[in-house]
Protein backbone atom coordinates (compact mmCIF):
# COMPACT_ATOMS: atom_id res chain seq x y z
CA UNK A 1 0.00 0.00 0.00
CA UNK A 2 1.22 3.50 -0.80
CA UNK A 3 0.98 5.88 2.13
CA UNK A 4 0.30 9.56 1.57
CA UNK A 5 1.66 12.59 3.40
CA UNK A 6 1.29 16.05 1.97
CA UNK A 7 2.96 19.41 1.46
CA UNK A 8 2.22 22.42 -0.74
CA UNK A 9 3.98 23.31 -4.00
CA UNK A 10 5.25 26.82 -4.86
CA UNK A 11 2.07 27.41 -6.88
CA UNK A 12 -0.18 26.25 -4.05
CA UNK A 13 -0.92 22.76 -5.40
CA UNK A 14 -1.31 20.06 -2.78
CA UNK A 15 1.53 17.53 -3.08
CA UNK A 16 1.89 13.91 -2.07
CA UNK A 17 5.35 12.70 -1.05
CA UNK A 18 4.70 9.36 -2.75
CA UNK A 19 4.10 8.89 -6.47
CA UNK A 20 0.42 9.58 -7.27
CA UNK A 21 -2.16 6.98 -8.16
CA UNK A 22 -4.00 7.31 -11.45
CA UNK A 23 -5.89 5.28 -14.03
CA UNK A 24 -5.41 5.33 -17.76
CA UNK A 25 -6.51 3.70 -20.99
CA UNK A 26 -4.70 3.63 -24.34
CA UNK A 27 -6.92 2.96 -27.37
CA UNK A 28 -5.56 2.53 -30.90
CA UNK A 29 -7.09 4.94 -33.42
CA UNK A 30 -6.70 5.60 -37.13
CA UNK A 31 -7.80 8.00 -39.82
CA UNK A 32 -11.13 7.26 -41.47
CA UNK A 33 -10.42 6.28 -45.12
CA UNK A 34 -13.05 8.70 -46.43
CA UNK A 35 -11.74 11.66 -44.39
CA UNK A 36 -10.24 14.71 -46.09
CA UNK A 37 -6.53 14.66 -46.91
CA UNK A 38 -4.65 17.38 -45.07
CA UNK A 39 -1.13 18.80 -45.26
CA UNK A 40 0.98 20.93 -42.97
CA UNK A 41 2.71 24.16 -44.04
CA UNK A 42 5.74 22.16 -45.24
CA UNK A 43 3.62 19.88 -47.39
CA UNK A 44 3.70 16.84 -45.11
CA UNK A 45 0.70 14.64 -45.82
CA UNK A 46 -0.93 12.77 -43.01
CA UNK A 47 -2.32 15.21 -40.47
CA UNK A 48 -5.76 13.95 -39.40
CA UNK A 49 -8.49 16.31 -40.57
CA UNK A 50 -9.95 18.47 -37.81
CA UNK A 51 -13.54 17.36 -38.32
CA UNK A 52 -15.96 14.96 -36.69
CA UNK A 53 -15.68 11.48 -38.15
CA UNK A 54 -12.11 11.95 -39.43
CA UNK A 55 -10.70 9.56 -36.83
CA UNK A 56 -12.04 6.18 -35.75
CA UNK A 57 -11.24 3.50 -33.20
CA UNK A 58 -9.39 0.60 -34.83
CA UNK A 59 -8.94 -1.81 -31.93
CA UNK A 60 -5.85 -3.85 -31.27
CA UNK A 61 -3.07 -3.18 -28.80
CA UNK A 62 -4.63 -2.74 -25.36
CA UNK A 63 -7.72 -0.85 -26.58
CA UNK A 64 -10.49 -0.81 -23.99
CA UNK A 65 -8.21 -1.98 -21.16
CA UNK A 66 -7.98 0.18 -18.05
CA UNK A 67 -4.68 0.30 -16.19
CA UNK A 68 -3.90 1.52 -12.70
CA UNK A 69 -0.63 3.06 -11.60
CA UNK A 70 -0.57 2.74 -7.80
CA UNK A 71 2.61 4.80 -7.42
CA UNK A 72 4.78 1.69 -7.41
CA UNK A 73 3.71 -0.37 -10.41
CA UNK A 74 1.24 -0.57 -13.30
CA UNK A 75 -1.32 -3.34 -13.46
CA UNK A 76 -4.47 -4.07 -15.41
CA UNK A 77 -7.71 -2.89 -13.84
CA UNK A 78 -11.07 -4.49 -14.63
CA UNK A 79 -13.16 -1.41 -13.89
CA UNK A 80 -12.89 2.15 -12.67
CA UNK A 81 -12.98 2.34 -8.86
CA UNK A 82 -15.57 4.39 -7.01
CA UNK A 83 -14.58 8.04 -6.81
CA UNK A 84 -12.42 8.00 -9.97
CA UNK A 85 -12.82 11.15 -12.08
CA UNK A 86 -11.71 12.17 -15.61
CA UNK A 87 -8.45 14.12 -15.51
CA UNK A 88 -7.43 14.69 -19.13
CA UNK A 89 -7.50 13.10 -22.58
CA UNK A 90 -5.07 13.44 -25.47
CA UNK A 91 -5.06 12.01 -28.99
CA UNK A 92 -1.67 11.59 -30.67
CA UNK A 93 -0.67 10.49 -34.19
CA UNK A 94 2.78 9.64 -35.47
CA UNK A 95 3.49 10.66 -39.08
CA UNK A 96 6.70 9.38 -40.65
CA UNK A 97 8.99 12.17 -41.83
CA UNK A 98 7.32 14.69 -39.52
CA UNK A 99 6.82 13.38 -36.00
CA UNK A 100 3.89 13.62 -33.59
CA UNK A 101 0.61 15.51 -33.92
CA UNK A 102 -1.34 16.15 -30.72
CA UNK A 103 -5.00 16.99 -30.06
CA UNK A 104 -6.33 17.76 -26.60
CA UNK A 105 -9.39 15.53 -26.29
CA UNK A 106 -10.70 12.32 -27.84
CA UNK A 107 -10.35 12.53 -31.63
CA UNK A 108 -13.02 9.84 -32.08
CA UNK A 109 -15.62 11.93 -30.22
CA UNK A 110 -17.54 14.52 -32.28
CA UNK A 111 -17.87 16.73 -29.19
CA UNK A 112 -14.09 17.26 -29.18
CA UNK A 113 -14.24 19.23 -32.43
CA UNK A 114 -16.69 21.71 -30.91
CA UNK A 115 -14.64 22.30 -27.78
CA UNK A 116 -10.98 21.88 -28.73
CA UNK A 117 -8.36 23.66 -30.79
CA UNK A 118 -6.95 21.94 -33.86
CA UNK A 119 -4.17 19.37 -34.11
CA UNK A 120 -0.83 20.79 -32.99
CA UNK A 121 2.72 19.46 -33.36
CA UNK A 122 4.35 18.04 -30.24
CA UNK A 123 6.02 20.91 -28.40
CA UNK A 124 8.34 21.34 -25.44
CA UNK A 125 8.49 24.07 -22.85
CA UNK A 126 12.08 24.81 -21.81
CA UNK A 127 13.04 25.44 -18.20
CA UNK A 128 14.89 28.74 -17.59
CA UNK A 129 17.34 26.76 -15.40
CA UNK A 130 17.63 24.17 -18.22
CA UNK A 131 16.88 21.26 -15.89
CA UNK A 132 14.04 19.77 -17.94
CA UNK A 133 11.86 19.90 -21.03
CA UNK A 134 8.06 19.87 -20.58
CA UNK A 135 5.83 17.93 -23.00
CA UNK A 136 2.87 19.93 -24.29
CA UNK A 137 0.90 20.84 -27.42
CA UNK A 138 1.18 24.62 -27.29
CA UNK A 139 4.63 26.20 -27.01
CA UNK A 140 7.41 27.50 -29.23
CA UNK A 141 10.04 24.75 -29.05
CA UNK A 142 9.94 21.69 -31.30
CA UNK A 143 12.88 19.94 -29.63
CA UNK A 144 14.06 19.18 -26.12
CA UNK A 145 16.33 21.82 -24.61
CA UNK A 146 19.34 19.70 -23.65
CA UNK A 147 20.42 16.07 -23.90
CA UNK A 148 22.95 13.76 -22.29
CA UNK A 149 24.67 10.72 -23.76
CA UNK A 150 23.34 8.46 -21.00
CA UNK A 151 19.66 9.22 -21.75
CA UNK A 152 18.53 5.97 -23.37
CA UNK A 153 14.94 6.98 -22.59
CA UNK A 154 15.27 9.88 -25.04
CA UNK A 155 16.05 7.53 -27.91
CA UNK A 156 13.28 5.19 -26.77
CA UNK A 157 10.52 7.82 -26.61
CA UNK A 158 11.35 10.15 -29.49
CA UNK A 159 12.63 10.13 -33.08
CA UNK A 160 15.98 11.91 -33.38
CA UNK A 161 14.38 15.01 -34.93
CA UNK A 162 13.31 15.95 -31.39
CA UNK A 163 16.78 15.84 -29.81
CA UNK A 164 19.49 15.67 -32.49
CA UNK A 165 19.98 19.46 -32.58
CA UNK A 166 19.82 19.90 -28.78
CA UNK A 167 23.03 20.86 -27.02
CA UNK A 168 24.76 17.96 -25.28
CA UNK A 169 25.69 18.33 -21.60
CA UNK A 170 27.13 16.08 -18.90
CA UNK A 171 25.49 17.52 -15.78
CA UNK A 172 23.01 14.97 -14.31
CA UNK A 173 20.62 17.72 -13.19
CA UNK A 174 20.08 18.90 -16.76
CA UNK A 175 17.89 17.50 -19.51
CA UNK A 176 15.10 15.76 -17.58
CA UNK A 177 11.54 15.24 -18.81
CA UNK A 178 8.16 16.17 -17.39
CA UNK A 179 4.88 17.36 -18.88
CA UNK A 180 1.30 16.49 -19.73
CA UNK A 181 0.68 12.96 -18.46
CA UNK A 182 -1.62 11.98 -21.33
CA UNK A 183 1.02 12.97 -23.91
CA UNK A 184 3.76 11.18 -21.98
CA UNK A 185 1.72 7.95 -21.81
CA UNK A 186 1.09 8.21 -25.55
CA UNK A 187 4.85 8.38 -26.14
CA UNK A 188 5.28 5.31 -23.93
CA UNK A 189 2.71 3.53 -26.11
CA UNK A 190 4.52 4.56 -29.29
CA UNK A 191 7.75 3.13 -27.86
CA UNK A 192 6.11 -0.32 -27.94
CA UNK A 193 4.57 -2.30 -30.79
CA UNK A 194 0.78 -2.53 -30.35
CA UNK A 195 0.82 -6.33 -30.10
CA UNK A 196 3.42 -6.15 -27.30
CA UNK A 197 1.71 -3.52 -25.12
CA UNK A 198 -0.16 -6.02 -22.94
CA UNK A 199 3.05 -7.69 -21.80
CA UNK A 200 5.45 -4.75 -21.84
CA UNK A 201 3.41 -1.86 -20.45
CA UNK A 202 3.65 -3.12 -16.82
CA UNK A 203 7.43 -3.44 -17.26
CA UNK A 204 7.75 0.25 -18.08
CA UNK A 205 6.98 1.41 -14.52
CA UNK A 206 8.34 -0.63 -11.62
CA UNK A 207 9.44 0.20 -8.08
CA UNK A 208 7.97 3.68 -8.48
CA UNK A 209 10.13 4.65 -11.46
CA UNK A 210 9.79 4.78 -15.24
CA UNK A 211 12.13 2.25 -16.80
CA UNK A 212 14.05 1.81 -20.03
CA UNK A 213 14.26 -1.81 -21.23
CA UNK A 214 17.67 -3.11 -22.26
CA UNK A 215 16.49 -3.55 -25.83
CA UNK A 216 13.41 -2.13 -27.50
CA UNK A 217 11.75 -2.13 -30.89
CA UNK A 218 9.62 0.99 -31.06
CA UNK A 219 6.05 1.03 -32.35
CA UNK A 220 6.25 4.28 -34.32
CA UNK A 221 4.44 3.17 -37.45
CA UNK A 222 3.46 6.07 -39.72
CA UNK A 223 -0.20 7.07 -39.23
CA UNK A 224 -0.55 5.01 -36.07
CA UNK A 225 -2.65 6.89 -33.53
CA UNK A 226 -3.64 6.48 -29.89
CA UNK A 227 -6.07 8.22 -27.60
CA UNK A 228 -5.08 8.27 -23.93
CA UNK A 229 -7.66 8.75 -21.18
CA UNK A 230 -6.30 9.66 -17.73
CA UNK A 231 -8.48 9.50 -14.61
CA UNK A 232 -7.75 10.25 -10.98
CA UNK A 233 -7.61 7.27 -8.62
CA UNK A 234 -8.55 7.96 -4.99
CA UNK A 235 -7.03 9.09 -2.72
CA UNK A 236 -4.91 11.01 -5.27
CA UNK A 237 -6.53 14.29 -6.32
CA UNK A 238 -6.40 16.23 -9.58
CA UNK A 239 -4.14 18.80 -7.89
CA UNK A 240 -1.67 16.06 -6.97
CA UNK A 241 -1.66 14.76 -10.53
CA UNK A 242 -1.03 18.28 -11.79
CA UNK A 243 1.89 18.64 -9.38
CA UNK A 244 3.25 15.33 -10.71
CA UNK A 245 3.08 16.64 -14.30
CA UNK A 246 4.84 19.83 -13.24
CA UNK A 247 7.59 17.76 -11.64
CA UNK A 248 7.61 19.44 -8.25
CA UNK A 249 9.00 16.36 -6.50
CA UNK A 250 9.98 14.01 -9.31
CA UNK A 251 10.35 13.76 -13.09
CA UNK A 252 9.34 11.05 -15.53
CA UNK A 253 12.96 10.64 -16.58
CA UNK A 254 16.20 12.36 -15.60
Amino acid sequence: MVSHSHSVSPSGLRLTKSKPRYLFRIDEIGKTPSASHTYDSSGHHGIPAFEAGAVRSVGGGVSGQWWQCDGNQIRGNQQLPQGARPYNTYSVFYIGGFGFWVLKGDATNAETYRNSSTWQPLYFQHDPRREYSYLCNAEQHRTVDLRRRDQNWLRMLLPDIYYESAAEVNHPRCGGLKGELGIFLALIAFAIRPQELQARLPQMFTNGNWQVPGTFNHGRQSERGVVVYVWTSPPTTADELRAYELGYQTRYYY
